[in-house]
């Protein structure tokens, strides 16, 4: 290496921001642990409807049975998310086809147990792969495998009634699409509205962190929700709707977008005064687009923005913020045209032997296969609530999480059973099953974002009310003498395959991941001394920040999981740290110098070392790091870099 060469000790005086001490993973109290999230009213009255009304209208016919096999379909709902309504409606779709198909194969091979114990498997399998490589938040699996357990209980004497049943489950999925998309009559761009609200109340937080412990942790949030309002918008897809108010939200996100980059880049300008300021103005304009409507009049506060004591800069930017949430009509805009990339194409990326998404999928799919074949394999009454509680349990995002879904899972359960036994001893009848569905479903979803525990005090009345009043003379009995053991049992199937096939899966990765990001971050800055192609940097830039988004939330799986190598691996918080800044300074940096190119094979060399240290969990071999001129704010992060990366693991 050259002369002109810094130390690695190299001690750069931009801002630096303490490193919060890493992330803990939760005890087993907090299985019992209340959250602080606000209760989904709106959500919890539109589930219990999506269930219940399917009943009452089966009633009303004179078919309570027919009613029953509906509300099946209104599970449908529960893959409602805060996506714009245009996503919305073909996912839902999407999972009422599903839900439809997985309840007919119950029904057509409900007397063949080897075929029922593998399609337990294909379906949770299956669904688990596709809602990890298409990254769709929900309850993955859990609702398609319920409606195949329920419907190899249900007697269908005959193929007609076999289609017959599968006409009900969708007809009641159907109804529970229409409740789903009752928004879009009221606000037809709430859901994207609200999410670039949420973007700028993180936005607003971040500028508040800045030189504090938690500056890290709200820097990796803002960009978490800004990369999620990003994505509400292109689903929105506003360039087919020339919608000027939807384009509209597309600038504001855009301007936050632009806030963030310039905060970073200019952090070491902001002192607590300055920053308390911009914070205020932010918070003011996250509030103004909650309620943000076509033709709703914004607060402006242009003459504010412009007496605070703030860079020009800044002010220009929050006032263009303010120009915008001002403006009515757009007359000419050019609207950006999307490409999310075919579902098709999303699928076969993640189809390869080093995804972590298709591994998952079939340790899902095999835990599965094994619990069916201890179910059928028992004389125990309805012996698929062994497979169906095993789905749920595994649906933890951790080691940690599973062990304490499956704690939840059973003492919530076990508690149901007494609140279902009195239910079902009243052997209530009519209308009174459908209120009685509607209150527990819809207390379900109000309370299990609370706790999981909570929620499933009710999940087990609730279902097997569905299932089982079809014939109440056997319901007691099967509810109170078969349960239990179910429960139990699908519990520890659920926890110990787990513990057992996929402790390390994510400390394995971890070290690899870190490597490829460093690797890629190198290539990015050399890419910026190089690259006119402005449309290939946006392209580049999103996708280092999607792997920096990533990179932390594997972190966050790592200490969630059972294993000394785990442990060992909390070693490297500074260095998913330091790499994290390093990206998201890169990304604040839109001017690019010219290398030579002797800082380029500089350059080359030296994230090659950092991504091979970090690969092979050793300090890195490195004697110098490369003077940058240009970068000289990313030549201090690299330093950083190179000295959290001074840990043997």
């Amino acid at each position: 290496m050259s002369d002109d060469k810094k130390s690695p000790t190299y001690n750069h005086t931009e801002i630096h921001h303490k490193i919060e001490a890493s992330p803990k993973a939760p005890g087993i109290k907090a299985a019992f642990r209340f959250n602080h999230a606000s209760s989904p009213w709106v959500r919890g009255i539109s589930s219990g409807l999506s269930s219940s009304l399917p009943i009452l209208i089966g009633i009303l016919f004179g078919h309570l049975q027919y009613g029953l096999i509906a509300s099946i379909g209104g599970f449908t709902y529960l893959y409602t998310k805060d996506e714009p309504y245009a996503q919305r409606g073909v996912k839902l779709f999407l999972a009422l086809l599903g839900i439809t198909l997985c309840f007919t194969l119950g029904s057509l091979f409900a007397d063949v147990d080897w075929m029922k114990t593998v399609l337990f498997g294909v379906i949770g399998a299956v669904s688990v792969y596709v809602f990890g490589a298409l990254k769709i938040p929900g309850p993955s699996a859990m609702f398609f495998v319920l409606s195949f357990a329920v419907s190899t209980s249900i007697p269908a004497p005959n193929l007609q009634a076999v289609f017959l049943h599968a006409g009900l489950v969708f007809l009641g999925g159907a109804l529970s699409w229409c409740i789903s998309m009752s928004g879009w009559l009221i606000n037809p761009r709430g859901p994207e509205t609200a999410a670039v609200a949420k973007a700028y109340r993180q936005l607003a937080s971040f500028v508040g962190s800045l030189g504090t412990e938690s500056f890290h942790a709200e820097q990796h949030k803002t960009v978490v929700e800004l990369r999620a309002a990003e994505t509400a918008m292109k689903q929105a897809k506003i360039n087919r709707k020339k919608s000027s108010f939807a384009h509209r939200l597309f600038l504001l996100n855009q301007k936050a977008e632009g806030l963030f980059i310039f905060v970073m880049a200019a952090a070491n300008d902001f002192n607590p005064a300055v920053s308390k300021k911009a914070q205020a103005v932010i918070e003011m304009f996250a509030s103004e687009m909650a309620t943000l409507k076509k033709h709703k009049k914004i607060r402006d506060v242009r003459e504010e923005i412009e007496e605070l004591s703030i860079k020009e800069e800044l002010r220009t930017l929050l006032l263009d913020v303010n120009h915008v949430l001002q403006m009515k009509e757009l007359k000419e805009t050019e609207y950006i045209q999307f490409s999310h990339g075919t579902i098709k194409a999303r699928l076969k990326a993640a189809f390869h032997k080093r995804s972590y998404v298709l591994k998952n999928a079939l340790r899902y799919g095999i835990i599965m296969i094994i619990a069916a074949a201890v179910a059928y394999t028992t004389n125990i009454p309805r012996s698929y609530w062994i497979p169906l509680t095993c789905a749920g349990v595994m649906l933890g995002a951790t080691v940690r999480a599973t062990v304490q879904r499956g704690i939840q899972r059973s003492v919530g359960t076990i508690l149901g059973i007494l609140i279902g036994t009195g239910i079902l001893m009243l052997e209530p009848t009519g209308i009174v099953i459908a209120l009685i569905v509607f209150v527990l479903q819809s207390t379900i979803e109000i309370v299990i974002v609370k706790n999981y525990a909570l929620g499933t005090l009710f999940i087990t009345p609730n279902a097997l009310l569905i299932a089982e009043s079809g014939h109440p003379d056997k319901a007691i009995s099967y509810f109170t003498s078969a349960r239990v053991i179910d429960i139990v049992i699908g519990s520890v199937i659920g926890v110990v395959g787990t513990v057992l096939i996929f402790k390390r899966a994510s400390s394995l990765r971890l070290p690899y991941l870190l490597g490829d990001v460093i690797r890629k971050e190198g290539q990015f800055l050399e890419m910026l001394s190089t690259e006119q192609d402005e449309e290939r940097i946006k392209r580049e830039r999103n996708k280092l920040q999607g792997e920096l988004v990533n990179l932390r939330a594997l972190y966050d799986n790592v200490i969630g999981e059972y294993s000394k190598t785990a442990v060992k691996l909390e070693g490297l918080w500074p260095a998913v740290v330091a790499t994290q800044q390093l990206g998201y300074m890169l990304l604040a940096s839109y001017e690019g110098y010219e290398l030579s190119e002797t800082e380029k094979r500089e350059l080359q060399e030296t994230f090659a070392q950092l991504a091979a240290a970090a690969e092979q969990k050793r300090a890195p071999k490195l004697s110098s790091v490369p003077t940058l001129k240009h970068y000289p704010i990313i030549q201090g992060e690299i330093v950083a870099l190179y000295e959290s990366l001074q840990v043997e693991i």
